[in-house]
């Protein structure tokens, strides 16, 4: 009964681990997508497309 626990607890550090790295690579993804449009649009603050 524990080997089951720290097996489930071992799968459980994994799973959340694999998420946050994917995580992290849609984040800086989004980001470097965000990026020129925020140069854009700090030259013109005016702009109605600049709204995200």
């Amino acid at each position: 009964m524990i080997n089951l626990a720290i097996e489930l607890l071992l799968l459980i550090v994994v799973l959340v681990d694999f998420g946050e790295i994917l995580t992290a690579k849609i984040y800086s993804q989004s980001v470097k997508e965000i990026q020129p449009k925020r140069l854009f649009c700090s030259e013109s603050i005016s702009n109605p497309y600049c709204v995200f």
